[in-house]
């Protein structure tokens, strides 16, 4: 449809669902019907930088882009990016005061390397994984003689940039207490920059959450962050994404989801746990043999390294039962 007279895009509800399906199905985010005036709204401007007049030409652009910058342009325009640090702190205090010391006091059993590996998945800017590598610096003090490793990824190109330069500024910074923003941060322009300690803790990288190729890759994983990004994909998408963290996850790993988010409907291959500052989704430690975990067709408990999982984690089960109950 063409522009009105005014200046004002038209879309019909044929182009929009034209559009809607084509992010749904390379993105896995999905827009309801009462969301298209937020589709035609931020297609508006692109489309007249680009001189591109109708809904259905701009879809053609996009999808035969093959260099895929534009789908990446498309995924900035539509994808919301409010973020700051240390958000929801209940849930952070659970993985610092909580999870995070079981974790260590486990690792520091084992014998060989002592590595974390933990998934900022949907990071935007990079406000949530900075805070997790402030985390782990302040609770270990030193990363000396620790293998460790902040997974962060997003789908827009745009905020990744700016998550790799870690500079900051204004309402994003509200909730980081003087003297953290003293140990981690300088001043620089007219905002604060992330200290190197902190950048090196963390490998930005852009990945299609929608894309179970790319999920397969990550693996090893101690704790996931997935907070408030499931909320964009539909159910079929929420399942598969799941599924490829459960897969990714240590047996006796963490998966952190948005406070008012539930798998419920979308997984039972997790427990939940009731720590005292907030509610954790877990990968058992221990599966039987010849048993498939409900709600994963790729894992069954009848391999040997599910066994061998099974046996180093053992201890750490034992140590999460007690604060399982909640107070």
């Amino acid at each position: 449809m063409l522009a009105t007279g005014d200046g004002e895009l038209e879309m019909t509800p044929e182009e929009f669902v034209l559009i809607r399906d084509f992010i749904h199905d390379r993105s896995g985010i999905y827009f309801t019907d009462n969301k298209a005036y937020l589709v035609r709204n931020r297609l508006a401007n692109r489309m007249a930088d680009l001189q591109i007049k109708t809904v259905q030409d701009y879809f053609y652009h996009v999808k035969y882009d093959l260099t895929l910058n534009e789908f990446n342009r498309l995924m900035d325009l539509v994808t919301t990016n409010e973020t700051s640090f240390f958000r929801n702190e209940p849930q952070l205090l659970s993985f610092s005061d909580e999870v995070l010391p079981l974790l260590i006091d486990e690792k520091l059993k084992q014998v060989g390397p002592r590595t974390l590996r933990i998934w900022s998945a949907g990071c935007s800017s990079g406000e949530e994984p900075y805070t997790l590598a402030i985390i782990l610096l302040e609770k270990l003090r030193t990363v000396a003689g620790w293998n460790i490793e902040i997974i962060a990824n997003d789908i827009s190109e745009q905020v990744l940039q700016q998550a790799r330069v870690g500079e900051y500024s204004g309402s994003t910074l509200r909730n980081v207490k003087p003297e953290i923003l003293a140990r981690y941060f300088f001043k620089e322009n007219e905002g604060y920059r992330i200290r190197p300690e902190v950048q090196s803790l963390v490998k930005f990288s852009h990945m299609n959450l929608n894309d179970p190729r790319k999920l397969s890759v990550v693996s090893n994983v101690d704790v996931i962050f997935c907070r408030n990004v499931m909320i964009y994909f539909s159910d079929e998408v929420k399942k598969q994404l799941v599924r490829g963290f459960y897969n990714a996850l240590h047996p006796g790993g963490y998966f952190y989801i948005g406070h008012a988010e539930t798998l419920h409907g979308i997984s039972k291959a997790f427990r939940l746990v009731y720590f005292k500052n907030a509610l954790v989704y877990q990968k058992e430690a221990v599966l039987a043999p010849n048993r498939t975990v409900p709600g994963s067709s790729h894992i069954s408990g009848n391999t040997s390294s599910a066994a061998s999982g099974a046996v180093r984690a053992m201890d750490l089960l034992s140590k999460i039962k007690p604060i399982s109950v909640k107070k």
